[in-house]
């Protein structure tokens, strides 16, 4: 062999250097190992229940845009802007790609790691050695890379199962089968007005005193409803998921238990036959649905919706809760809002102090009688849009033409908990529900007890709509020889360590039985019953009401009718399995959950403010009482706004809300205004450290403005200054 044979050449190059992959081989491992850190977990989270979509207005459109966008965009970018490198350096652009390995592979191994440690340090520290390590083993293994190009089908996988499995698919691809009207729609019926209210998470406890009457002190329109109605006292719900309790109410029929595994086709032959089909040839049909789409598009003209750009704004705004608290180590993702509690607008007001001038006021007649304008507040809007489309809705309420079939769901008193009694809306300090931690209560009975009061207020401001309605029907002079029906899909439960909503043995009380208020045409005196009723006897009830549907059948019975049955059966939407009791048990459950929630607030408006330790300073002045020091702060969150009492976007800020440094979980506090103290509480932890949240009477904030002031309490009257905000 001569020495010019034997001379190296660029041949010789170590092997690993020859098998580099193509560009766009690289790309796709990266759009793997994106989609396995990243799209994967979130497309498990969304694709579980539609809610997040469907309650926000989401077209189909603009759930394949969020999809493709978030599989390949990114990946894409980090593409690009390899190829930009490798223009002046493919080296560089291979050390790049490498560093784009690691922190992609550092992103899965933390959807591992997080689970075994607490802290977010040893987490982050972990993942970021194991992608060093992925990193490295690319970059000297030619194996590394051939198994990431082994990976490179997973983006396309998983894009195809969120897109085509149910039930996302079901919004995407909906079945134009059992859509339209019932091929046995019944008879015409006759003339009768039909106006169903549907809540949504409100359990009948929340409404009784300690003797289980309604307590018509703080809720004093469903008491009038009540003695001009027949109260189905132990009516029960057969779901605690909204998309499966309202189509029940509207078609009669109990949700099967594996509904998630139903095609579009089957679900829509499920609901075909429901209550505006058996009433679309004898009534004009107003609707607002906040979740289902019951109604077919032939008889409920599509809602305006906001522009695309608007929609994606939204849903990219959630979207970043939502990934943090996917992708996150426990002890961040707990320092963002629960995204278990609510449908969307997960962003609290944070940043600024939220000037008056930074929101728009809501129409004026997008309001409920004697309440001020539904106001936009962020972390409220898919709620308040709700509700003002139903303030529109009933605003609309006539008795000229065809009889009505007004059907009016909203989201209220369902978090977030936003409204005060008057109508007043005020801001959180982050988390909606300090204490929720996902589906679950915590183990401190202080913040579940805050939670109820914030709860009742909202549910004070819910007995106002009811007022509203029925003053509007009868201005229109439809309310006598109408059939109103005021339900809810399913409660709420508030018990420390318990779930707030997947109903349990523990919770059924509160989840099972919902208000079922019935007013017949030309009722006109309270009727009390004890039957076993249903959610799925409301539609034949309005069948035999208004004469229709004798052709349909149902899973329920007319109210008055005899019950086939005594047991309760709630359906658990995230388990697909059905939690029972008989129903003398489970009321006699429910009479006790009342006594026990009319102790912690008794009756009386002033009871529902002595939430926390030394009720006995509530009323005194602060000049009266002793004085110490600390070294303690607090900071007030919103604080400009009790300086300009009402906020002129209907916000008057009654929870006050901030931070503290130094205070001990349970030390006890005091919120005193213009001098004198006007609530208690006490101060607890939170992920992102310290904070304090009283709810004040909003008597106490009448003025144009206040000075409100926190106070820590030692030795059961002496107050050590924390803070203070207005004037």
């Amino acid at each position: 062999m001569s020495n010019e044979e034997a001379a190296p050449g660029p041949a010789a190059e170590p092997a690993a250097e020859l098998k580099w992959p193509a560009w766009w081989v690289l790309g796709l491992q990266l759009a793997a190992l994106w989609s396995l850190g990243l799209v994967r977990p979130l497309f498990d989270v969304l694709g579980s229940d539609e809610a997040f979509f469907v309650a926000r207005g989401n077209a189909p459109s603009d759930i394949l845009i969020f999809a493709i966008g978030l599989t390949f965009i990114p990946p894409l970018v980090l593409t690009l802007v390899e190829l930009a490198v490798s223009a002046a350096s493919s080296k560089a652009a291979r050390q790049l790609h490498v560093l784009f390995v690691a922190l992609l592979a550092a992103l899965l191994a933390m959807q591992f790691i997080k689970g075994i440690f607490a802290g977010a340090l040893p987490v982050i520290a972990i993942s970021l050695l194991i992608g060093a390590l992925v990193g490295w083993a690319f970059l000297r293994t030619a194996g590394m890379r051939s198994f990431l190009t082994v990976l490179t089908p997973a983006p396309f996988i998983f894009l195809a199962l969120f897109l085509f499995t149910a039930p996302i698919s079901n919004i995407l691809m909906p079945s134009t089968e059992g859509s339209g009207s019932s091929e046995n729609p019944g008879e015409s019926g006759n003339s009768t007005p039909v106006v169903l209210v549907i809540f949504d998470e409100l359990p009948n406890a929340v409404l009784m005193n300690a003797d289980t009457s309604i307590n018509a002190e703080r809720f004093p329109n469903f008491a009038k409803l009540a003695a001009t109605s027949t109260w189905y006292k132990n009516n029960t719900t057969v779901s605690d998921s909204t998309f499966s309790a309202v189509p029940a109410i509207l078609t009669g029929k109990t949700p099967p238990d594996d509904l998630r595994k139903l095609s579009a086709a089957q679900v829509n032959e499920l609901y075909r036959d429901n209550i505006y089909t058996m009433l679309a040839a004898s009534h004009r049909i107003g609707n607002v649905e906040a979740i289902t789409h019951i109604c077919p598009p032939a008889l409920c003209a599509p809602k305006q919706s906001e522009t695309a750009v608007t929609r994606l704004q939204a849903l990219y705004s959630d979207l970043s809760v939502v990934t943090g608290r996917t992708v996150l180590p426990k002890s961040l993702a707990d320092q963002l809002p629960s995204i278990d509690a609510t449908y969307g607008d997960f962003s609290p007001a944070q940043a600024a102090e939220l000037d008056s001038n930074d929101k728009k006021n809501a129409n004026a007649n997008a309001r409920f009688e004697n309440t001020p304008p539904i106001a936009e507040v962020p972390g409220a809007d898919t709620n308040n849009n709700g509700l003002r489309q139903i303030a529109g809705l009933q605003n609309s309420i006539t008795g000229a033409g065809k009889p009505p079939l007004y059907v009016m769901h909203m989201l209220m008193p369902h978090v977030p908990w936003r409204f005060g009694p008057t109508g007043d809306q005020y801001y959180p300090n982050g988390s909606d529900a300090p204490g929720l931690e996902g589906v679950n209560w915590t183990t401190n009975e202080y913040l579940t007890n805050v939670a109820l009061q914030r709860f009742i207020l909202q549910t004070q401001y819910t007995d106002k709509i009811v007022a509203s309605i029925v003053e509007r029907m009868k201005k229109a002079g439809i309310w006598d020889r109408s059939l109103f029906i005021i339900t809810a899909d399913h409660g709420v439960s508030f018990r420390p360590g318990g779930s707030r909503r997947p109903v349990t043995k523990a919770t059924l009380a509160e989840i099972a039985n919902q208000p079922m208020f019935v007013k017949y045409p030309g009722q006109t005196k309270g009727i009390v019953s004890t039957a076993p009723t249903r959610n799925v006897d409301v539609a034949p009830t309005i069948a035999a009401v208004t004469k229709t549907g004798q052709n349909l059948k149902f899973d329920g019975v007319p109210f008055n009718d005899p019950q086939p049955t005594s047991e309760v059966a709630v359906r658990n939407g995230r388990q697909a399995a059905r939690v029972t009791a008989p129903s003398a048990d489970l009321m006699a459950r429910r009479d006790q959950l009342a006594r026990e929630w009319s102790a912690t607030f008794p009756s009386g408006q002033d009871a529902l403010y002595r939430l926390g330790p030394n009720p006995n300073l509530i009323g005194q002045q602060v000049s009266a009482l002793g004085k110490a020091t600390t070294n303690a702060r607090a900071t007030v969150k919103f604080g400009n706004l009790y300086s300009n009492i009402p906020h002129k976007s209907a916000v008057v800020q009654i929870y006050f809300v901030g931070n503290t440094s130094g205070l001990a979980p349970g030390t006890p506090l005091a919120a005193a205004v213009d001098g004198k103290i006007v609530a208690v509480g006490e101060a607890y932890n939170t992920p992102g450290g310290g904070a304090f949240g009283i709810v004040l009477p909003p008597q106490s904030l009448r003025g144009s403005s206040a000075k409100v002031s926190l106070y820590s309490v030692s030795g059961g009257s002496t107050l050590a200054p924390l803070a203070s905000a207005g004037r």
